[in-house]
């Protein structure tokens, strides 16, 4: 009965609304692989990030209010790579299924020409393409920079009681280092502390102790915060500059801050500047980032017109036939526009041609293609 009702939708077409029956039920027939598509790239992604910031918080380098916004956080910023593989699949799966049931042997004879299916087919790929720019432009950029604030935020609560013996933890983008080397009675005092940290007045400190355990923080009133209570202790203020004279400092007893930062925010970062920022930015790196941005809406075009002539097949051929050249392609492609990009950000290329090379291989491939399939067709 189901393919009943698709055949009648085709006589149709003899009608003035027929064109507009094809874009209707040739859209459909992508958004509902789409939707299934992008909701399980999206879910596996989502739960990739959780295990990984779960890890973070168990070693108390990560507060655990934190990973909820994060990991929504990071979703947003993968959508703008999530959606345009999620549409380039769902065409070629929408289409070899019309190739496998014959319903485009029977669209074909009705003298629809491949100029028809795609202007139909770009429905879709023209609304994708607006959502991604606009993810790409402004939503992208935002998450980056909330993303970054949350991370920093998350290291003024450092978790002391849950640092592992035998374990180098990393905070303040690698300005710190800590290292615990076991810990009495489980969670207890830890035994020969090191702690190394870049200092803001040009000296690199290192901190060793025999015993070391989280004491009080007077500030928040709560047992076991950011500070540590050491026992025999020795300082070393390492001078990073000509001119400053090295500091030895031993003690008996010393209170440590490990989530000791500035009040300043770390370096702005590219990801998380602003498109508008990056419009007047000749630096490499801003360059880079704001030919990526703006070539994600390009690409999501690209890719959906070279779905439409992967997609093809023949009758009863198996509709995931072409979903391994086609994800072979979109690698390809992927790697190549990486390349680009990294080339770019470290000035090995200009601005022109910067990373736009690889979109246009890909639409020169896209067109030789197509036009295939066109000749095909007469």
């Amino acid at each position: 009965m189901g393919r009943a009702r698709r055949w009648r939708l085709a006589p149709g077409l003899f009608s003035p609304h027929g064109p507009a029956i094809l874009d209707r039920y040739l859209i459909v027939a992508i958004l509902r692989p789409l939707l299934a598509v992008l909701g399980t790239c999206a879910a596996l992604f989502a739960s990739y990030g959780a295990v990984d910031l779960m890890g973070e918080a168990a070693n108390g380098l990560l507060a655990s209010g934190s990973i909820a916004a994060m990991i929504g956080l990071r979703v947003l910023i993968a959508l703008e790579m999530l959606v345009p593989i999620a549409l380039y699949l769902s065409i070629v799966l929408a289409f070899g299924r019309l190739y496998e049931t014959s319903e485009f042997a029977a669209i074909w004879s009705l003298r629809v020409t491949p100029w028809m299916v795609l202007r139909a087919v770009l429905v879709p790929a023209g609304a994708c393409a607006v959502l991604v720019g606009f993810l790409s432009l402004v939503v992208r950029p935002w998450a980056y920079e909330r993303l970054h604030e949350l991370a920093y935020r998350s290291t003024l609560t450092l978790n002391t009681d849950a640092l592992a013996g035998g374990t180098f933890y990393i905070t303040q983008d690698g300005k710190r280092v800590i290292h615990l080397d076991s810990r009495m009675r489980g969670h207890g005092p830890a035994r020969h502390i090191f702690m190394m940290q870049r200092l803001d007045d040009g000296y690199m400190r290192v901190v060793s102790a025999q015993i070391g355990y989280a004491m009080r923080n007077a500030s928040s009133g709560t047992p076991g915060g950011p500070l540590i209570r050491l026992e025999n202790a020795h300082v070393y203020d390492i001078a990073q500059q000509d001119g400053l004279p090295d500091r030895v400092l031993s003690l008996a007893s010393a209170t440590e801050d490990p989530t000791r930062h500035g009040d300043a925010m770390p370096d702005r970062n590219a990801v998380a500047t602003p498109t508008r920022t990056l419009m007047g930015s000749t630096t490499p790196e801003d360059i880079s980032e704001r030919q990526w941005r703006f070539s994600t809406a390009i690409s999501t075009l690209i890719l959906s017109v070279l779905a439409v002539a992967l997609g093809r097949g023949s009758p009863r051929q198996e509709r995931f036939g072409r979903v391994g050249t086609a994800l072979g392609v979109y690698f390809i492609y992927y790697i190549a526009l990486t390349a680009a990009r990294t080339s770019v950000q470290h000035g090995q290329i200009g601005a022109v041609p910067g990373i736009w090379w690889a979109p246009a291989l890909l639409s020169v491939l896209a067109a030789w293609l197509f036009s295939r399939r066109i000749l095909e067709r007469r």
